[in-house]
């Protein structure tokens, strides 16, 4: 299972802003996709609103440099292409435009932090997959992440198979043997492409030793036949979450990255089920927490092992003086506000090299939609 957000890479580079003034400017797309200037004047109007936000802030200073970059970032954006949500992430030392494959929620922020959920959550569901493609001519193999997919064009890919079986009709031996020599030489016929076929996968999958990234989902698509062939042979099997029987030699590729997204959808669903199951175990062994002070104490300190929590949980919290003390309501001497404590959360059980598991709404419900399998 992997559920590892990677902490290197544009996650880690946008926390590393933290303390500086980040802009968040997260809007949804998709119903703009057919009008090119819809998105371009929300997105023109979501900037003169971080202007005001900076205004607002008390960051005049700032005002100048950073709608500069806002403006250029803006200005490379190709609004013709913009999935189900688009992102704009601008402070002194970052400048990122993010599209998500995903619905999202318009949000317009100036802080100290930027808002990091959907790149999260981006981060978890791009997990990468693999489609191996069988059929009796050959197979062929694609690199998928989220509902799109890409064929590999290396290391022997796509590889094709020809039965360079010679088949001559034989003819009958006598009158009296009738076809039976005919029959036994059919037969001959088949066991041997069979054994070749066979060989042949055995080749294929030596081959898939160079492309595949280990414990990466592997999805097999073929009909039963060339199923049974490649299980029989293969040292990839432990990778394989689905095998699909059909013909889909002649699909496209978005037909085929349809297919592969919906394995991979019931892949998480399972992986999340098992984590939930675990949890349930640890409870027991005193190694699980629901309670979000017990968890925020847990997360700093390093002893949070795996996070599951609810996509779209988010919760303000507050700190004062002790700052491993989470206030749910505003102490009288508050230090700071923390607008989504659960946002914090996530970030420190990653920096303490933990995993983020997100569930959908409605599934952590007993469990306060967030909960903490330890190390110890």
């Amino acid at each position: 299972m992997k559920t590892k957000i990677p902490v290197n890479g544009t996650l880690s580079s946008l926390r590393k802003e933290d303390g500086n003034t980040c802009i968040s400017v997260i809007l949804p797309a998709h119903q703009f996709s057919t009008e090119k200037a819809l998105i371009k004047n929300t997105l023109n109007d979501a900037l003169a609103k971080v202007k005001e936000l900076l205004y607002y802030e008390g960051r005049e200073a700032e005002i100048e440099v950073l709608m500069r970059y806002a403006d250029e970032l803006s200005g490379t954006i190709d609004f013709t292409n913009n999935a189900e949500g688009l992102g704009l992430f601008v402070s002194s030392g970052a400048k990122l435009v993010v599209r998500f494959p995903f619905p999202v929620e318009e949000k317009v922020m100036v802080t100290d932090h930027f808002e990091l959920r959907e790149l999260m959550y981006k981060e978890y569901y791009a997990t990468p997959y693999y489609l191996l493609l069988l059929t009796a001519q050959g197979g062929r193999l694609f690199q998928g992440s989220w509902n799109t997919v890409f064929e590999i064009k290396d290391n022997g890919f796509p590889m094709s198979y020809t039965d360079d079986y010679i088949y001559a009709r034989p003819a009958h031996s006598s009158s009296s043997a009738g076809y039976a020599h005919v029959k036994d030489f059919e037969k001959d016929k088949s066991e041997l492409e069979t054994i070749r076929l066979r060989d042949f996968f055995r080749h294929l999958d030596k081959a898939l030793d160079a492309c595949l990234v280990t414990d990466a989902p592997l999805i097999v698509l073929g009909v039963k036949k060339e199923l049974s062939l490649f299980a029989q042979v293969s040292s990839h099997l432990q990778q394989v979450i689905d095998k699909i029987a059909g013909n889909y030699n002649h699909d496209n590729k978005k037909q085929l990255a349809q297919l592969a997204w919906n394995v991979m959808l019931r892949y998480f669903e399972n992986e999340a089920k098992d984590l939930m199951e675990t949890f349930e175990e640890k409870l027991g062994e005193h190694l699980g927490l629901s309670d979000i002070q017990d968890i925020w104490v847990a997360a700093r300190e390093g002893r949070g092992l795996k996070l599951l929590v609810e996509k779209d949980y988010r919760r303000p919290a507050f700190l004062a003086e002790n700052e491993y003390h989470l206030y749910l309501h505003p102490p009288k001497k508050m230090k700071k506000a923390l607008p989504d404590v659960v946002a914090v959360i996530i970030e420190s059980v990653l920096e303490k090299n933990g995993s983020i598991c997100f569930v959908e709404n409605g599934l952590l419900k007993q469990y306060n939609r967030m909960a903490l399998i330890l190390r110890y």
